[in-house]
């Protein structure tokens, strides 16, 4: 809501929007929330973590305060500061990738990253596709570079962003790692690898939940998403569609927690005893 707001305004109301959505302390999903929360984690897991991964994360965290107090609130320093950002969490998530040992820890770990990577993807997707016409008033160009797949999708199609190609590539490409057919799809393999825990041995509900929405976005139809306009100017299917995702990645992080965390019951555990803890990272 927040993207489409700053496509129809003007430098000034861009910059005190960015601005807010980078440092109000009172936004649930802001920037300075999202790091404060990624500092008290970090301090709970801090025998868990390298010397180097928690002196990354230090950096990530601290980065912000300067920008606070000191530079002034515009664009130019608002991108830099998201520039800078942008290298510390490569950095870590470079070490994560290279250094972690696949236990199960990784494996919750990068399922967590999935999970909000797909609500990210949807919502972005909801609020940029689904009302107006996104091919003229730029939505499209600013939702591919949001999803960081603008030169994927200048080099497959040689051609200006279309709603039914963008939305193929963004929600239903097992191919393209930002899509949320790719991140379903890898929660899905985390989740078959993953101690199974069920006493009648029958396949558990968050696998089933996994599945099914898996299914639904390699079985969605683009061309129907993308042409199904309302009277209202909004694309209605694909609007329950992005809502419906929305539900079901929910519940299915529930089910995983429900599943893997609640020790509310006693379960029998089938699974492969060298996925164990992983080493520090």
């Amino acid at each position: 809501r927040r993207a489409r707001r700053v496509l129809q305004s003007g430098r000034d109301a861009v910059q005190t929007e960015l601005w807010s959505i980078l440092f109000d302390a009172d936004s649930r999903d802001g920037l300075a929330t999202v790091l404060g929360n990624v500092r008290r984690t970090a301090g709970v897991v801090r025998e868990r973590l390298s010397f180097d991964a928690f002196r990354i994360l230090t950096e990530l965290t601290n980065a912000p305060r300067g920008y606070v107090f000191g530079a002034r609130r515009d664009i130019e320093s608002s991108l830099r500061l998201l520039n800078r950002l942008i290298h510390y969490l490569a950095a870590f998530s470079g070490m994560a990738m290279e250094n972690m040992t696949r236990g199960y820890g990784w494996r919750f770990l990068d399922m967590g990253r999935r999970i909000e990577r797909i609500r990210t993807m949807t919502l972005l997707i909801h609020q940029l596709v689904v009302p107006g016409d996104p091919e003229k008033d730029g939505a499209l160009d600013l939702l591919l570079e949001l999803a960081d797949s603008k030169m994927t999708y200048r080099g497959r199609y040689h051609a200006p962003p279309q709603v039914t190609r963008t939305l193929d590539l963004l929600l239903a490409d097992e191919t393209n790692p930002r899509s949320v057919l790719f991140q379903a799809e890898v929660i899905g393999e985390h989740l078959e690898v993953l101690p199974h825990v069920d006493p009648d041995g029958l396949m558990t509900r968050d696998r089933r939940a996994a599945r099914q929405l898996t299914s639904e976005l390699a079985l969605a139809d683009m061309h129907t998403l993308a042409t199904s306009v309302s009277r209202s100017g909004s694309r209605a299917r694909l609007e329950r569609l992005t809502r419906r995702i929305e539900s079901e990645v929910l519940a299915l992080s529930d089910l995983i927690t429900q599943h893997f965390f609640s020790h509310s019951k006693a379960t029998r555990v089938i699974g492969s005893p060298r996925s164990g803890i992983e080493h520090d990272l």
